[in-house]
């Protein structure tokens, strides 16, 4: 026993022990550091341990959000609605940057599991990535169907005639999200009162969406059943109106820009003279020329369809977000020409700002309903024409803005766009509700970008990926070799 005893000791002192004892303890130390790095690894935040190589940045957040979201001062509780294993990944990666920050909680939920839960805040179908903005009594539902629209119109059209699908390529979770959250965080909320009565086309389901998002808040105003536009009125809005105003609709307005207050008008074609309006908007510098404006220069319209414009975009506040970065394209359907009635020999009372001229290509067709034929001719006025304008009185302040299509904001051409004809219509209405500090956070597209080779460039790289490095490896490799073989 005691030779055994003595013989194992004598076995742990040997060499070939004590490699060995190294050996394992040194694997168990790198195991233990491994551990400790993932955990640590695990524990950091999204931005540090991922980083967006995409061009178009798709995985990360603008810096409008990041203020919006680094600036807020109550907790907002961010839902996400989705079954196990049906998570879209954009979306997930878009509710990661949020969770990062501190007032920002983002749960996951399953509808399927909680059937009841998302009944609290919409009465929708709710589908998987959809999402639910929350704080305190407030809360604003966005359904994933929203997050989701494309950049090619003929390319979506395609797709849906011929395959049944639609081809959306463009995210805008981003632009949903944070105008939710700013929205369920807003203590006050600007009115927008839209006039009745004059056959106007009213503002669809999808654009009072966006302005809640953009924190407006829309209440139709008649008035002629009113004595004065409500107090609480931030702007008023006339949407494509085919009547005129009544003498004592245009008083009452009157009476309400004279004291400082803002208009945002959407024309449409008229058939009947509209004294009252004209008389409206020549107050701040404008006048309606009607029609419809037609474009000649392929350049400027959308191919195929010269009543389609596709204007220029002028400097202001409103077309700003626009024209930094990159360049957005805005699209006029059935646009209405104005014109700039001040100058600098005989100024009126009211800066006026071009936001959408035509080129000096365009024309107008004055008595365009019910024409064979919108081809020019020599009685046609000749552009270029104002298709959007802001003006600010210099007496009063009272702001302005004009835009000579009413349907242009609408879903089914603003898509054709990626969203321009949408941000460009809200970024007119938060100007007049004095909130200019809204931002507006523009699609993501996901189309794919290629590298394209010249033949004689994919064969090089062929004969260097298939020959030149294996044989670089293969020469390291005997080289190794040889010099060992001689020790």
């Amino acid at each position: 026993m005691k030779k055994l005893s003595a013989k194992l000791r004598a076995s742990f002192s040997t060499r070939s022990w004590r490699a060995g004892a190294y050996s394992v303890f040194a694997a168990v130390l790198v195991i233990a550091m491994a551990v400790v790095a993932n955990l640590a690894v695990e524990a950091l935040p999204a931005s540090v341990t991922q980083k967006d190589m995409t061009a178009n940045k798709l995985y990360s957040i603008t810096e409008g959000t990041q203020l919006a979201l680094a600036g807020l001062d109550r907790d907002v509780d961010i839902y996400w609605l989705v079954q196990e294993d049906h998570d879209n990944v954009t979306i997930q990666q878009l509710l990661y940057k949020y969770a990062e920050y501190d007032h920002v909680n983002v749960t996951r939920v399953d509808p399927v599991r909680y059937p009841g839960f998302a009944a609290e805040y919409t009465d929708e179908e709710v589908a998987d990535n959809s999402v639910v903005a929350v704080c305190g009594d407030k809360s604003l539902y966005i359904p994933y169907s929203d997050m989701w629209t494309y950049s090619d119109y003929e390319q979506y059209s395609y797709y849906l005639n011929y395959y049944g699908q639609e081809y959306l390529d463009v995210f805008t979770g981003e632009e949903q999200l944070t105008g939710a959250i700013l929205y369920v965080t807003s203590d006050r909320q600007p009115t927008l009162y839209c006039l009745t009565g004059h056959g106007e086309t009213g503002v669809s389901e999808s654009v009072k969406n966006a302005l809640a998002l953009a924190n407006i808040r829309t209440q139709e105003l008649n008035l002629l059943t009113e004595e004065a536009v409500p107090a609480d009125c931030d702007a008023l809005a006339l949407f494509g109106p085919v009547r005129d105003l009544t003498d004592r609709e245009a008083e009452l307005v009157d009476e309400y820009l004279a004291g400082g207050g803002q208009m945002l008008v959407t024309t449409a074609y008229a058939e009947e003279d509209t004294p009252n309006l004209d008389k409206l908007l020549e107050g701040f510098g404008l006048d309606l020329i009607g029609g419809y404006v037609m474009e000649s220069d392929s350049r400027y319209y959308h191919y195929g369809y010269i009543d389609l414009v596709l204007p220029a975009l002028g400097e202001h506040t409103i077309t700003a977000p626009l024209l930094t970065g990159e360049s957005y394209t805005v699209i006029m359907p059935d646009a209405q020409a104005l014109a700039d009635i001040t100058s600098d020999e005989t100024p009126g009372p009211a800066a006026v700002t071009a936001l959408l001229t035509s080129s000096d290509g365009s024309y107008v067709k004055l008595d365009a309903e019910g024409q064979a034929s919108y081809e020019q001719t020599d009685d046609d006025p000749v552009g270029p024409f104002l298709l959007g304008a802001a003006s600010e009185r210099e007496d009063t302040g009272a702001r302005l803005v004009v835009f000579g299509s009413t349907r242009f904001m609408e879903s089914e051409f603003s898509d054709m766009v990626s969203g321009a004809n949408l941000d460009l219509f809200l970024n007119g209405a938060s100007w007049l509700c004095r909130q200019e500090q809204s931002i507006t956070i523009h699609p993501k597209t996901l189309t794919s970008e290629y590298l394209n080779f010249t033949d004689s460039a994919a064969n090089g790289l062929k004969i260097a990926l298939t020959v030149a490095v294996p044989a670089l490896f293969l020469a390291a490799g005997i080289g190794i070799f040889v010099k060992r073989r001689r020790r």
